[in-house]
C-alpha cells in the first residue's frame, strides 16, 4: 500500500476494509527498522524479544554474560528454525554476532557485575522486596504455576568437611601450638545437593565426592 498514489479512505471504499484497520496495519509496517549491510540472522522483532528476555533476567538478579547470550541466540535461531551460520559444535552464536548485537541494541551494555552478599540482601528496602514479589507473581503467572505447587522445585547445595574441627582441650601451659589428630590432614569437602518441591516431595540427595583419578568420559 502506497499512500503517495492512493489514500487509505479510497482503499477502504474499494475493498470494503475498515479504514481504522488499514491505518493500524500501515503504521505497523512502517515501524520496521531498516539496517544497512548484511541482514542480521535474527530479524528486528526477534532481536527485541531476545533483548527483553535479557533485561528480564537482569531485573531478576541473574544478568547473563557474553557466553550465555551467544548460547541464547543459538537456541532462539534453532527453535525458530532460522537459517544461520552459528557454531553448531559449541551451540552458540559467534563473537562477531555478539559485537554487532550489542551495537544494534544500545539499551544493553557490558558492565561489571557486583555480587550481592547475604548481609546486603538482608538489608534490602521494602520497595526492593515488593518489586521482587511482583516479579515472582509475574513469572508464576506467565508459566501457569500459581496453583501448581507440585511443579515448584528448589535446589540447594551444602558442603560438609570430612574432618571435624577440634574443640578446646587441656594442654601444657604456655604451649603456642596444640595439635589434635583429625580424620584427614586437610579438610576435604563432600558436597550434598538436595531438591524438593513446594508440597514436600523430594528427590534423592546427590553426593559429590572428590575423585582420585580423572575419567575422560566425565570431561565431555
Amino acid at each position: 500500500m502506497d499512500r503517495k498514489t492512493i489514500g487509505i479512505n479510497e482503499i477502504s471504499r474499494q475493498f470494503g476494509i475498515p479504514s481504522r484497520t488499514l491505518r493500524r496495519r500501515y503504521a505497523a509496517k512502517n515501524t520496521k527498522k531498516l539496517t544497512l549491510g548484511k541482514h542480521p540472522i535474527l530479524d528486528f522483532d526477534n532481536e527485541k524479544r531476545l533483548v527483553k528476555h535479557i533485561l528480564k533476567l537482569g531485573n531478576a538478579g541473574f544478568p547473563p554474560n557474553r557466553q550465555s547470550i551467544r548460547m541464547l541466540a543459538y537456541q532462539f535461531a534453532e527453535k525458530l528454525e532460522l537459517k544461520h551460520n552459528f557454531d553448531h559444535e559449541n551451540e552458540m552464536a559467534g563473537a562477531a554476532w555478539f559485537k554487532s548485537f550489542i551495537e544494534r541494541n544500545p539499551e544493553l551494555s557490558i558492565r561489571q557485575a557486583e555480587g550481592l552478599s547475604v548481609a546486603r540482601a538482608k538489608g534490602l528496602s521494602r520497595k526492593e522486596v515488593n518489586s521482587f514479589y511482583d516479579l515472582l507473581i509475574e513469572v508464576l503467572t506467565e508459566n501457569d504455576l500459581l496453583d501448581k505447587p507440585e511443579r515448584l522445585y528448589n535446589m540447594d547445595e551444602s558442603g560438609i568437611q570430612l574432618n571435624n574441627k577440634p574443640g578446646k582441650v587441656i594442654a601444657k601451659k604456655g604451649a603456642k601450638v596444640v595439635n589434635s589428630v583429625t580424620s584427614a590432614e586437610r579438610g576435604e569437602t563432600i558436597t550434598i545437593v538436595g531438591c524438593c518441591n513446594a508440597i514436600g516431595n523430594f528427590l534423592p540427595p546427590v553426593l559429590i565426592i572428590k575423585g582420585v583419578n580423572k575419567k575422560p568420559q566425565f570431561e565431555d
